[in-house]
């Protein structure tokens, strides 16, 4: 591949550089003589690069400095770490991450509190749940970060050419060095920020796609430095050094220059035109060559991609509440089991002398002692596997909701995404959703439908305008030269790139003549896009012979795409009656190959192989006194009779004579066939011939002709047949055009679409795309540019059947594009100056009409005001309106703007001042054309799921960088703002004072409107100053609104509005939702973000906290998942502290018949195994399976959502509630248990008196019981494995213990033998039955009762009537 460089300037324009200059051409063949050579991976350690500090700028080498190559060793200056941990600090810094957890943090006392007092229970019993829980969240922890670590690698690791010492080797990418020279070819990522130096484009350009960086997918140009030095590519090491500022977080910025190495002695500036940021991807350019500057995570790229914050959920506030009040609790308890101790040892203990002496209590170590003992034996109120449990429900249901098929979109092959299972449940909690509006509600596909050409408004019915006043049908052959002037306006004034094929491959079809031997066809190599004609989408069922005889037919068809005759037919017979006809070529005129003339490219060659038919045009007409020239096709055939003929085919066309040599191709052919390659089966059969009613099948049918002998011998003439039904039926006959141009029409529009996508326009905006591929529709084909020589194809539709095919013959046209004025955001248009084929240089002009109707002369003041008037009806159709003008330029008037612009260019100071200065002195006087029309279809079911939302209570924000116009007919069309909504504007607000006015006013709308919806529409300006100035008061105003839409916003606004409302003291919960990386910055400010996998890139949905394909999907998401994670985990939460209120409550009141002695009734196997096995799995199953509701009704009915809102299902009512039971369940059961065994405590079937051992582990087997059947009642979903867990609960118990006791381990407590003899007493079994049954039998009454007696449902979360009321004062007090 040849490289050149941008040489100079010249008359705007650029100088062809010769690439044989360079002497080489870039290669890895080791067998050439002067190119470049791989080396060996040992020697690319030992590169490296001098990087220098002055002033804040960096001083780079070009090619690095072979003085610090030893110096550098084995660095990886280029490498990529997104990983939070290393192999030596994982295991420190995820301790000290979860040691910081509250429980984790206690427990760890604990457990070091009861290895150095004389613990009432074994330390083991705080040790190994702590390191349970610590080990299960470090393996989850560290395995997210070895997926980070292994996607890193994927980058770091990827080979990337760069040239050092003149000499090309393949490296990894995370050992590119500043200064390098890095290649780049077509379709590849760039590996780090580099300085353009040498590109293959003849004009020093290449061609980018930004969308990891920006969002944006269209293409974008760079150039190579300006007056560049020609050197060898092996001698670019010795160019010189590039001194640049350090890096920093502007993508669009970038200040630096290169000095010159030598002789040469100059400097040369650098711009952001000059430099390929990392993330970027190479198109439409073979190969570009570059310096490296910023490597690593000084890129900007990952200076863009900041950490995101440490998100939590909402509902971790409310369990560390509850953990400080049960920690206080616990304290309480221990301290009041102190003081009671203290009492029993003074008046109690020395009246018992079997006790003996009582312990000195005024003692510190005593006094520690005993408050320890307590507080050990109480730890258990804090539930340790409380965080494990829900570290594994939000991983799993991470999972469901991967694996949910309804948030996978078949067509696209995208999955759900979860990147942060901790925000399961706050899906559940979204009181206010931002959202992006391109790409997010929209589609961010371009359609042309309007325009307005010289003050008279049309719309665009694809090859065609239909005028709106008189409803003419007008396409490219009926323009007038205002409608000519417009669309070749558009054609010419944009930047798009063909980045497919067109017709040039031509001229290389004439380099190698003899391709037909590699399989292509000669006839198909005469097709272009030129060869766009007229028939009816049955014209391959529309040959002109007699189809009686359908083996005749198939006689005559070939599969040799060249032309070539069957077998069957007799070839030289063939030749010797062109040759005596004189008809040479005819072959070519009437047997076409059956293919889409359209298509062109060498990769369908075998879809080009189709047969040749005879075949006639549609076009014709029934006049029988016209007179047609007679063209004989030889084919011999056999009719009916055995007697052989040639048929005789008539030619409709008005020239005396369209036969052409053969090898070419007329500009236009009538029988052309123009189905489609796939129409045709690959074998060569005739394809069947379709029978209908429609009155397109019946020209040519079997019957429309009668085949007669002619004047010459077996010479058939075809006349209209009296028995057709066309020959009589004159007024149907009238609708012949009608029905064909309804035919025509689709089967243009499909060659249109063919032709569009195998060129493959790229462009620097959609609109751009979607302006050239309507021009292209309407018969005008941008087939791209050689050497700034823009080439356009006038291609006639041919649709009038009044006109013969001689009239709008294709043509082609060639402007020299001789400047580009590029668009930037604060000139918001974009100029090209161009000279025609006469010479005559013109200027171009495109952008929002808000800054071209200025430039326009004062004479165009009347089609001003009524394009004006066209651009805000389109506006109310929420159409992207753009605004094109021109004017002819003189030649001073251009060399003065020439040297205007070489001057700007070259000043190093107000470089950008100069150029606007330049720019304005040559767009002004424009006359103004027209205006067009672009619409973003909306994405599929967004209305619906933004009503569905806003339903549930959720309050929408749509934040677009969109005007006002724009913005309101998309939110009004997509459900964002109620029809009946009260629109307030705030517009070009220039002060706080003006600010206030508008807010206060908002307010008494709102006020006054008495429960109307009330809509806000704000634009970037005043949101700037309402952010600056009043944040408070507008925050507190704006969300009153029903619906918020802020227009014309930066991405940095985006952000800021999120911050303002998640940091507000109502503590809302706020979501985000964007498809491009100019959203990334809002997406991760909210509390959820929510990430769309779009057509901007992916850098949104890597950010994001759940990413997804549709916008569609976020209505299950929120409204299903949402839900059902918030309800499960409030259930969880709770069930925890349940379970361990009842299991430390037993042992508070035995320690009231234990002398307050610190002594623990379980034993130490129950308190290690009672979180982690015994009632650990059923409430996971039940809190990844729960579902109070059907999915389909939380579809249908959003207004559920708001039953889990603010956290509902958390408050404390409902705590208390839980609590409640928790400790009814410890009176039943330990009083019940009690007083059995002081009654009477011969229960077992030996006879004797039950021990203290089989008191407690009878007491143990009722906890483990009651708290696994509870969750039986209470669950709403029960499931077969939800039962198993449950008795595989119990039956972990039954068996454990039964296993431990019949060891005699003597180890804490002494429990040999004595839950054995529990299982063979008849009355234990009996009393534990009763027992379980007066504990859960409440909660059995409160299930079954609303049943019963139609009683409205209450539960443990909020019932319908507080909800309403809730709503009503959350609305009032909004």
């Amino acid at each position: 591949m040849n490289f050149v460089g941008r040489h100079d300037h010249i008359a705007g324009g650029y100088r062809r550089v010769n690439a044989a200059t360079y002497g080489f051409t870039l290669s890895h063949n080791t067998s050439e003589t002067k190119p470049f050579v791989k080396e060996s991976l040992s020697w690319k350690w030992h590169k490296g690069s001098r990087v220098s500090t002055i002033n804040d700028w960096l001083q780079i080498k070009i090619g690095g400095d072979e003085e610090v190559k030893k110096k550098k060793g084995r660095q990886q200056l280029n490498r990529i770490k997104s990983t939070k941990y290393t192999i030596i600090t994982f295991l420190p810094q995820n301790l000290l991450e979860q040691f910081r957890r509250i429980a984790n943090f206690y427990f760890l006392i604990m457990t070091v509190i009861s290895l150095v007092i004389d613990s009432p229970v074994s330390p083991m019993t705080s040790l190994l749940p702590l390191a349970f829980v610590i080990a299960v969240t470090a393996a989850k922890q560290g395995y997210e970060d070895f997926l980070r670590y292994r996607t890193d690698n994927v980058v770091n690791r990827s080979p990337v050419t760069v040239i050092r010492n003149g000499v090309a080797t393949d490296i990894q990418s995370q050992h590119v060095c500043p200064g390098d020279l890095v290649v780049v070819e077509r379709d590849c990522d760039v590996p780090c920020d580099l300085v353009l130096l040498r590109s293959t484009d003849p004009h020093g350009k290449c061609f980018i796609t930004t969308a990891n960086l920006d969002g944006e997918s269209n293409l974008k140009t760079l150039l190579v430095p300006r007056d560049l030095p020609l050197v060898e590519i092996n001698q670019l090491h010795k160019l010189g050094v590039i001194e640049c500022e350090s890096p920093k977080t502007d993508l669009y910025s970038f200040n630096g220059k290169i000095e010159l190495a030598g002789s040469e002695g100059r400097v040369l500036p650098l711009s952001a035109d000059n430099v390929l940021l990392r993330g970027s991807r190479v198109k439409n350019t073979e190969c570009v060559i570059g310096c490296a500057v910023y490597t690593g995570m000084t890129t900007k790229l990952q200076l863009n991609s900041r950490l995101t914050r440490n998100k939590s959920a909402s509902s971790e506030v409310y369990v560390n509440r509850f953990l400080v009040v049960v920690l206080v609790l616990m304290i309480g308890i221990v301290s009041m089991m102190y003081f009671f101790k203290r009492y029993e040892e003074i008046y109690v203990i020395p009246n018992l002398a079997y006790l003996g002496p009582a312990a000195d209590g005024y003692s510190i170590r005593q006094f520690l002692q005993d408050y320890l003992s307590f507080l050990i034996l109480f730890n258990y109120l804090i539930p340790i596997s409380l965080y494990v449990t829900i570290e594994l429900q939000r991983g799993i249901g991470g999972f469901f909701m991967e694996w949910d098929l309804q948030l996978y979109d078949e067509a696209a092959d995208e999955h759900f995404i979860v990147n942060t299972s901790n925000l399961n449940e706050e899906l559940g909690q979204i009181d206010i959703l931002f959202s992006d509006k391109t790409g997010t509600l929209t589609k961010n596909e371009m359609i042309f439908q309007q325009c307005s050409i010289n003050g008279r408004k049309y719309v665009f019915k694809k090859t065609r305008l239909l005028e709106e006043e008189t409803g003419a049908l007008i396409d490219i052959n009926k323009f007038n030269k205002d409608q000519k002037n417009f669309f070749q306006a558009l054609t010419i004034c944009h930047t798009v790139q063909v980045a497919g094929d067109s017709d040039t491959n031509q001229a290389k079809e004439a380099e190698t003549p003899d391709k037909e031997a590699n399989g292509r066809s000669g006839l198909a190599k005469m097709y272009s896009i030129s060869d766009i004609t007229e028939e009816s989408h049955n014209s391959s069922q529309q040959s002109g012979v007699n189809f009686d005889n359908i083996q005749g037919l198939e006689t005559s068809i070939t599969n040799n795409p060249n032309g070539q005759t069957h077998n069957s037919i007799n070839s030289n017979d063939t030749i010797n009656a062109i040759n005596s006809n004189g008809t040479n070529g005819s072959i070519a005129a009437n047997i076409t190959s059956d293919i889409n003339p359209l298509l062109d490219e060498t990769d369908k060659v075998e879809k080009r192989k189709r047969p040749l038919i005879v075949k006639r045009s549609p076009n014709f007409t029934r006049a029988t006194s016209r007179i047609h020239p007679v063209m004989s096709l030889p084919i011999q055939m056999t009719n009916g009779t055995g007697v052989g003929c040639t048929i005789e085919m008539v030619n409709r066309s008005t020239a005396p004579n369209l036969l052409v040599p053969a090898g070419s191709r007329p500009s236009s052919l009538p029988f052309t066939r123009s189905t489609s390659a796939i129409d045709l089966p690959d074998d060569g059969s005739v394809v069947p011939i379709a029978t209908g009613h429609k009155r397109s099948q019946s020209y040519g049918a079997p019957g429309a002709y009668i085949t007669q002998p002619g004047q010459q011998g077996g010479v058939l003439y075809r006349t209209a047949s009296t028995m057709s039904r066309e020959s009589y039926a004159a007024p149907n006959f009238q609708r012949q055009p009608t029905i064909l141009i309804r035919a025509e029409s689709q089967r243009r529009k499909h060659e249109i679409e063919q032709v569009v996508h195998t060129l493959d326009y790229q462009a620097s905006s959609p609109d751009e795309k979607a302006l050239v591929e309507a021009c292209a529709n309407l018969g005008l084909v941008y087939m791209g540019d050689d050497d700034d020589v823009l080439r356009i194809k006038v291609v006639p539709p041919h649709m009038d059947y009044s006109r013969p095919f001689s009239v709008g013959k294709v043509n082609e046209m060639h402007f020299s594009r001789l400047n580009v004025l590029e668009f930037t955001s604060d000139r918001k248009r974009m100029s090209v100056i161009v000279k025609d084929e006469n010479g005559t240089k013109w200027i171009y002009t495109k952008g929002a009409e808000s800054y071209v109707f200025p430039l326009c002369a004062n004479a165009q003041s009347d089609i001003v005001s009524r394009t004006d008037a066209h651009i805000s009806d389109f506006a109310r159709q929420g159409l992207r309106t753009l605004a094109v003008a021109r004017r002819r330029v003189g030649d001073h008037e251009y060399r003065q703007f020439v040297a205007g612009l070489g001057e700007a260019n070259s000043s190093l100071e107000n470089r950008k001042e100069l150029l606007e200065q330049t720019y304005a002195n040559i767009e002004c006087n424009l006359e103004l054309l027209g205006s067009t029309a672009v619409e973003d279809a909306l994405q599929d079911e967004v209305a619906d799921t933004l009503i569905s939302l806003q339903k549930a209570g959720i309050k929408i924000w749509v934040l677009t960088g969109d005007k006002v116009e724009t913005a309101l007919n998309i939110a009004l069309s997509c459900g964002h703002i109620p029809p009946d909504a009260i629109k307030y504007f705030i517009i070009d607000c220039q002060s706080k004072e003006d600010m206030l006015v508008h807010l206060n006013a908002l307010d008494r709308e709102i006020v006054f409107g008495i429960g109307a919806p009330c809509a806000l529409l704000i634009d970037g300006k005043s949101l700037s100053i309402a952010l600056s100035e009043t944040p408070e008061v507008f925050r507190d105003i704006a969300i009153k609104c029903t619906a918020v839409l802020c227009c014309r916003l930066s991405p940095l606004q985006k952000s800021e509005v999120v911050s303002l409302i998640r940091t507000a003291k109502e503590g809302y919960t706020t979501a985000a939702v964007g498809d491009g990386a100019n959203d990334v910055s809002m997406i991760q400010e909210a509390h959820v973000g929510l990430g769309i996998m779009g057509k901007e890139g992916r850098q949104a949905a890597r950010c994001a906290d759940f990413s997804f394909a549709k916008f569609c999907m976020l209505k299950r998401l929120i409204l299903v998942h949402g839900h059902y994670h918030t309800t499960r985990l409030c259930y969880l939460v709770l069930y925890f502290f349940y379970k361990n209120i009842y299991f430390m409550g037993i042992m508070f009141l035995f320690q009231f018949y234990s002398l307050f002695s610190s002594g623990s009734v379980y034993d130490s196997l129950f308190l290690t195994l009672y979180n982690v096995i015994y009632t650990s799995l059923p409430i996971l199953f039940i809190s990844l399976t729960e579902k109070a509701y059907s999915e389909e009704m939380l579809m249908t009915q959003p207004e559920l959502y708001k039953k889990n809102t603010n956290n509902k299902g958390l408050h404390w009512q409902y705590f208390l509630v839980w609590s409640f039971f928790g400790v009814y369940h410890t009176l039943v059961t330990f009083f019940f248990t009690e007083y059995v065994f002081s009654t009477n405590n011969v229960l077992l079937n030996v006879g004797q008196p039950a021990e203290f051992s089989c008191f407690g582990t009878l007491l143990m087997e009722i906890v483990v019981v009651v708290v696994n059947l509870k969750l039986l009642l209470d669950s709403k979903y029960l499931s077969y494995w939800f039962i198993v867990s449950i008795v595989g609960s119990i039956l972990s118990f039954v068996i454990t213990t039964v296993i431990y006791n019949v060891i005699d381990l003597d180890y804490d407590t002494d429990i040999y033998w004595a839950y054995n003899k529990l299982l063979c007493s008849l009355p234990i079994w009996l009393f534990t039955i009763l027992t379980v049954i007066a504990c859960l039998l409440p909660d059995y009454v409160i299930r079954v009762t609303p049943k019963a007696f139609n009683l409205p449902k209450r539960s443990f979360y909020p019932n319908a009537g507080r909800l309403k009321m809730e709503g009503k004062i959350n609305t009032t007090h909004l």
